[in-house]
């Protein structure tokens, strides 16, 4: 399922939503903020687990034989901030898929949050605290997962750029 045979990079596990959420995604509104980074539609995906720098293949081989079963997304109802320095919009309905994958790769990569799963799409970063500017919009979608995808992550100077590597059917659940 490998599309390139990276070495050490800092790698995620995802799901991306389709075409049509991505294009209401772009509708949303992305005022200019001083400090404030939106993130493109290639950055639109919600992580159920990231690694850091981990080995594509450790990765791969521990997810061997996966057969996750798909889920509905709910995305919304409206942006907030997570933390001090992300706005993001909830997504519920991945909880059990991300318990499954953490239970597979614990050993690989940096530890797993301690924390429960708080699925989210990141729409902005802030270096410093987030900016009262920025209101909360509404937003109400939901979809279908189909795929796990694992995903490498270079960061650049304008933000992070992703490269799909392996993938992962989603089935129906039985």
């Amino acid at each position: 399922m490998a599309c390139d045979d990276f070495k050490v990079a800092r790698l995620f596990l995802a799901v991306f939503p389709p075409v049509g959420v991505i294009e209401r995604l772009g509708e949303l509104e992305r005022p200019e903020v001083e400090g404030l980074r939106w993130t493109n539609r290639e950055q639109w995906h919600i992580t159920l687990r990231f690694f850091g720098e981990a080995e594509q293949g450790d990765v791969e081989d521990s997810l061997q034989g996966f057969r996750g079963v798909a889920s509905t997304v709910l995305l919304g109802p409206a942006s907030r901030w997570l933390g001090t320095r992300v706005l993001a919009l909830p997504a519920d309905g991945l909880d059990d898929l991300a318990a499954e994958v953490r239970a597979r790769t614990e050993t690989i990569g940096q530890a797993p949050e301690r924390r429960n799963f708080t699925g989210h799409l990141t729409l902005a970063r802030t270096r410093k605290r987030s900016p009262g500017a920025v209101v909360s919009q509404s937003f109400d979608a939901q979809f279908k997962t189909t795929e796990l995808w694992l995903v490498s992550s270079q960061l650049h100077s304008d933000g992070a750029r992703y490269t799909k590597l392996s993938h992962w059917p989603l089935g129906e659940g039985g």
